[in-house]
């Protein structure tokens, strides 16, 4: 799954990145949490990339409205294209959430050590995601989202069985794509990436709540990690 991650990079960074049209407003975040609102990449009306802020935690259009018991801040990637939640997003509203890192959890003596698994070269990257539009009862408008999760590579897989699904730039366009309705070629791209040029170490418990939010979170602490392996 994916429970935190980080946003921190300035605007103009993603606009290159991604080859966005246009950004919001952006500030750095280093602990981001369900029901926060997180930047996302999507195409407007014009066929334009354009980088907005998304409630995280998925709110479909037939829903009731937010409910956190339900939060959906993740889908499967085994699932998204039968489950009613999730379906149409994935035919019609796929996005990008761009991120520097996300932070995983390990068991072991002592309680959960949480990690920050990242790029070596530290650049921002894409986590495939769908998004979708509630309307109220008053006409109010609540867009969400949601990170589609997939089976750990051999890097995360000693922290967790499941990490976000991250898209390689070649099939941003496709991905991005609302006119796209070839499924079994955007299924294909839900797989594990490569653990090639990705890092991880264990960084402070402050992490665990999301009042705290800041770059001292990224910092590696060094002590007993549970790992079988040396860190890297």
């Amino acid at each position: 799954m994916c429970g935190r991650f980080v946003q921190y990079s300035q605007p103009e960074i993603y606009a290159s990145r991604f080859e966005l049209d246009s950004v919001c407003e952006t500030r750095a975040r280093y602990n981001l949490a369900p029901t926060q609102p997180v930047l996302a990449i999507r195409k407007n009306q014009e066929g334009k990339r354009e980088l907005v802020p998304l409630r995280w935690g998925l709110v479909p259009s037939w829903s009731k409205g937010p409910d956190n018991r339900y939060s959906m801040i993740n889908a499967r990637a085994e699932t998204v294209k039968s489950k009613p939640a999730y379906r149409n997003a994935f035919k019609y509203r796929r996005c990008l959430i761009p991120a520097e890192g996300f932070y995983e959890w390990k068991a072991g003596k002592g309680g959960k050590t949480p990690f920050l698994i990242r790029r070596d070269d530290q650049e921002p990257f894409a986590m495939a995601g769908l998004w979708e539009r509630w309307k109220g009862e008053d006409g109010d408008a609540l867009e969400s989202c949601t990170i589609i999760v997939t089976d750990a590579n051999a890097l995360v897989r000693e922290i967790h069985d499941r990490m976000p699904v991250i898209l390689t730039r070649d099939v941003y366009a496709a991905w991005l794509d609302p006119e796209n309705k070839d499924t079994e070629t955007l299924e294909a791209m839900l797989k594990p990436a490569s653990p090639a040029r990705w890092i991880l170490h264990p960084v402070s418990r402050q992490v665990n709540s999301p009042r705290n939010d800041g770059p001292d979170l990224l910092e590696r602490v060094v002590g007993q990690t549970g790992l079988s392996r040396p860190e890297v």
